[in-house]
């Protein structure tokens, strides 16, 4: 309804009330020639309303001339006869003109420069640094740089700042910045670029310096260029930080006995105290050799000070644990099972130290002389980006130096 409710409006429709005797001849002939009549009403006085599209009057008025019908136009709606009315409305014309121009210049400038994330710096000692890369109130939208390049010169005009976030919303400029943590290492300040270390499948971008060069799903290989230094179409060139999650894939060779044997306690210890004199131990209690074939000991010592003063005395206690070997033997499902766990610990050693197993895979496995030949596929999230100091090519080293 709306889509045609638009496009009488575009095209134009009048309102149309006939009087006579024969109006049903008249509706049934528009009806035989396709002319459009709609919302026909009939009033008590024998006449009859519709609305009908301006152009299909001229076809429709020898069938009211011949019927001897009677016409009273009403309302002419639509954008053809706002059109007319205004071209003879000078005055009208002229206020909508301006009324544009004014608008495009309201919205073209800048008209709030908001601050945010500030806590021992002064908002004006932010908003003073904006005003030096060019963001300020009365600023041309159009002559502000991208945000990148705005991000980075903030970064330089104020060292106490770890990270600047600009982003433009309609007139209003929003900074929001993180001031640096004392103590914490500064960042490096030489230009430089996040690059690829390893193979992966991107899945997460994170951009705190610099520009993304790859998107969500993209396919890296190592060395390839992940966050770029380079802005402004290489004039201004910054030490790119970010972090650039990606799936990577590690395969696993892994060989699980079903058979082994391990040491168990089973529950019976004694225990044997001494008096350690300096380096010296004097038994107290707990004479004689352990009763046990095989067993575990574990010593607990207690030192006596007097003040802040260590006396040279400790009272040592050793508990002595029974153990014995018992046989383990493994189904195929649990050894598969132990497999997916030794992989999942091989792949923490290769890793990132922020990186998370997401998914694993039994790719291949053979049972042999009693030992599961197991071959896993992990997936792994993990950032893959590392520095690489940025290197200007002779082209660009010649255009700095003229």
């Amino acid at each position: 309804m709306l889509g045609r409710w638009l496009w009488d409006f575009i095209k134009g429709y009048i309102i149309v009330q006939i009087y006579g005797n024969r109006i049903p001849e008249l509706i049934n002939q528009a009806t035989r020639e396709n002319i459009l009549l709609w919302e026909i009403r009939y009033h008590k006085d024998g006449s009859v309303m519709f609305k009908m599209r301006r152009q299909d009057f001229w076809q429709l008025l020898p069938h009211i001339r011949r019927t001897r019908t009677k016409v009273r136009f009403g309302r002419r709606i639509g954008l053809p006869f706002y059109i007319k009315r205004a071209t003879h409305r000078k005055t009208f014309l002229i206020g909508a003109g301006l009324f544009v121009v004014c608008l495009y210049f309201l919205t073209s400038i800048v008209w709030n420069v908001e601050i945010e994330g500030t806590n021992k710096l002064s908002p004006e000692t932010i908003r003073a640094a904006a005003k030096q890369v060019g963001i300020y109130r009365g600023q041309w939208l159009g002559r502000l740089p991208d945000t990148d390049i705005l991000q980075a010169e903030l970064l330089d005009k104020v060292p106490e700042l770890s990270w600047v976030g600009v982003s433009i919303h309609g007139t209003k400029v929003h900074i929001q910045v993180v001031e640096k943590v004392p103590g914490i290492k500064p960042e490096p300040n030489h230009p430089q670029n996040i690059v690829a270390k390893k193979k992966g499948t991107i899945r997460d971008i994170f951009v705190s310096k610099g520009k993304a060069t790859v998107t969500r799903g993209q396919l890296v290989n190592p060395g390839d260029m992940l966050i770029s230094g380079s802005l402004g179409g290489g004039t201004v060139h910054v030490a790119a930080k970010g972090k650039v999650e990606a799936d990577v894939w590690y395969t696993s060779d892994v060989i699980i006995p079903l058979s082994t044997k391990r040491m168990v306690y089973t529950g019976e210890h004694v225990n044997k105290d001494y008096l350690v004199l300096g380096s010296f131990p004097i038994q107290i209690w707990g004479y004689g050799k352990p009763p046990y074939p095989a067993y575990n000991a574990s010593e607990d010592d207690r030192t006596f000070t007097i003040g802040s003063f260590t006396l040279p005395i400790k009272w040592r206690k050793v508990d002595i644990k029974e153990v014995h070997e018992e046989s383990v033997t493994l189904t195929r499902e649990e050894a598969r099972q132990k497999a997916l766990e030794t992989a999942r610990a091989d792949v923490g050693t290769k890793m990132g130290k922020d990186g998370r197993v997401i998914a694993q895979k039994i790719l291949q496995e053979k049972l042999e002389h009693g030992k599961l030949y197991v071959k896993v596929w992990t997936d792994v999230v993990e950032d893959i980006g590392k520095p690489q100091t940025y290197q200007q090519t002779p082209a660009e080293q010649s255009q700095n130096q003229t």
